[in-house]
């Protein structure tokens, strides 16, 4: 943070009074989900640590009903959709997959085919 107070000799001084600290998202988010496996289905859990579940959180977390509120745009908007992760690790705990970013495309209509070969 010193560092960044500081600057440098190039910066913009309107650059360097418009510092802030962000704020932790106080709560932990998981997904829980199964693959298909060798055997059979396997069950995971993975951290959430997109960006947008933080700022859904902040946009929400004032109202009285913030749980309902952030529950209903992951379960039921986004149960709408083709869910794909992105997942990460950290330098702190390579080991630890987690879940970087979260996307979430329309889903395909049943029949329809298959994307054709690009070559």
């Amino acid at each position: 943070m010193q560092a960044q107070n500081q600057g440098s000799l190039f910066d913009e001084v309107a650059e360097q009074r418009s510092l802030k600290l962000l704020k932790k998202v106080p709560y932990d988010f998981h997904y829980h989900y199964e693959c298909d496996g060798p055997t059979g289905p396997v069950t995971y859990k993975h951290k959430l640590v997109d960006w947008e579940a933080g700022a859904l959180y902040w946009n929400v977390s004032r109202r009285p009903d913030w749980q309902d509120a952030f529950r209903q745009k992951f379960y039921e908007d986004f149960s709408q959709r083709d869910l794909v992760f992105l997942m990460g690790t950290i330098h702190r705990f390579p080991n630890q997959w987690l879940i970087v970013s979260a996307l979430y495309f329309p889903k395909r209509p049943d029949g329809a085919p298959d994307q054709q070969r690009l070559f």
